[in-house]
């Protein structure tokens, strides 16, 4: 009787959480779907719309898609869309849901501030069908907005927050990007500013060279932020005036030029910075209207839109560099993190460490090394080099030709730098790396841990503790 009791006990439960699986939690799966598709405006994929409208009191924005990605403006003038913007828009707009029903059949629109609406939403899709929308008023507690569709007479609620999404100016959507550019696809930078003129080519390696003459090292680095600033760089706001209203816009003598080269087909971007907008002169004598925030910002141009735009003190200061501004400061040039082998040459003798499992081991025999004794090694290549000299004479003038010490950092197969020493300077000790034309005054702060015996390089054996 005790195991039928426990049997009918086991079925029921069976049973409950039968009911509780397929009912509550997949029955309620399917409500909410079925709730969420009835709420929905309409059927609509946002890949498959093509054309966005917005209508509101004096403005009418139009967007047309131009590839699976990418957008344009075409009102209330052509320009450049920011792509992003408008394809969350898209996909938004294609999810439009109503929150509850206010009135089936609205007698009055005016009351909810949908006669005439705030703003408009129309939409036309590949296949040439359009939808639309019309948002109003926010509701009492401001949580949501009145809105109905056209020819249905049906107010309904949707969150003002995505009403708001909608109520959009030109100027919002339009390209905001300085300059669109990857930046690891970046070949050539050339900036001309009154701090002088830069002309800069990167290697296979990544590592940025002064063009010219003689090979100098840049600040690969420094490089490469000031392309970060350049491709991540904001429009503050547009210039929408009529530029021929203007005495000058200081863009034919330009504060600032930048032109860079970037891809497989070597596209080139250029950008020019003119006046603070606080100097802008209309042809009537009238100045700008003057505050804080205008001496702050430059007015600028991509010469591959028509746009006029405002940038801000930010980014000009960081393209105004002088050639010393931007050359290497390291004696070498590496990230220490890829070196994976040292060899070192120095009065006591030639020494190669290897790396493995983030430990350093010398010579074949694959002794254990002291990791600080080799650090120091590094250490001494990356302190900043106390001066240049970008037009040497003979390279035996300063010991070079037969170099005191000698380090070559790798990557597995790949010399990351080849750095020789050779006489004593007046500041420290002359110096050359591998591939760059100029000689290094180096700073003799750290050389010593370059000229070291084998014996100060290997980790001291563990001794065995005592027996009892």
């Amino acid at each position: 009787m005790r195991f039928k009791g426990t049997l009918i006990l086991l079925i029921a439960c069976l049973a409950l959480g039968g009911y509780l699986y397929f009912y509550e939690i997949k029955g309620g799966e399917r409500r909410e779907a079925a709730k969420q598709a009835e709420d929905q405006i309409w059927k609509l994929e946002d890949k498959n719309i093509q054309q966005i409208d917005l209508v509101s009191s004096g403005q009418h924005i139009t967007a047309v898609r131009k590839g699976e990605k990418e957008w344009a403006l075409t009102a209330p003038k052509p320009f450049d869309a920011d792509s992003d913007e408008l394809n969350r828009m898209a996909s938004s707009a294609a999810n439009l849901r109503r929150e509850s029903v206010v009135e089936q059949n609205a007698a009055s629109l005016g009351k909810f501030g949908l006669s005439p609406a705030q703003t408009s939403l129309r939409l036309k899709t590949k296949d040439g069908k359009e939808y639309a929308v019309d948002f109003g008023n926010n509701n009492p507690t401001g949580s949501s907005a009145y809105a109905f569709v056209p020819n249905r007479r049906e107010v309904f609620l949707v969150s003002s927050y995505l009403a708001s999404s909608f109520a959009k100016k030109a100027d919002d959507l339009r390209n905001h990007s300085v300059l669109s550019f990857e930046q690891p696809e970046v070949q050539s930078l050339d900036i001309t500013s009154p701090k002088g003129d830069l002309r800069l080519a990167k290697d296979g390696n990544d590592r940025w060279w002064f063009e010219g003459k003689e090979k100098r090292a840049a600040d690969s680095p420094g490089i490469r932020g000031i392309l970060n600033a350049l491709s991540m760089g904001k429009i503050k706001e547009f210039f929408n005036q009529n530029p021929e209203d203007y005495v000058s816009l200081g863009l034919e003598k330009p504060l600032v030029d930048v032109r860079l080269t970037y891809g497989k087909d070597r596209a080139i971007k250029h950008l020019v910075i003119g006046m603070e907008k606080s100097k802008l002169r209309g042809k009537k004598g009238a100045p700008e209207r003057a505050d804080k925030s205008s001496a702050e910002i430059y007015l600028a141009k991509d010469e591959s839109r028509p746009d006029l735009f405002f940038v801000e003190k930010d980014l000009v200061d960081k393209l105004l560099k002088s050639p010393d501004d931007v050359r290497e400061k390291a004696l070498a040039s590496f990230q220490r993190w890829d070196v994976d082998f040292i060899a070192l040459t120095n009065s006591k003798g030639s020494f190669s460490f290897t790396k493995s499992g983030g430990e350093w081991f010398l010579g074949e025999a694959k002794k254990k090394a002291k990791w600080d004794a080799v650090n120091a090694v590094l250490d001494a290549l990356e302190k900043p080099a106390k001066k240049w000299l970008d037009q040497p004479a003979s390279l035996s003038t300063y010991g070079l030709d037969k170099p005191a010490m000698r380090v070559i950092l790798k990557q597995g197969g790949n010399v990351l730098a080849d750095c020789a020493f050779g006489h004593a300077a007046k500041d420290g000790v002359y110096a050359q790396v591998k591939g760059d034309s100029s000689v290094k005054v180096a700073d003799p702060e750290g050389l010593d841990a370059l000229d070291k015996n084998e014996s100060d390089f290997i980790e001291a054996p563990e001794t065995a503790a005592p027996k009892k």
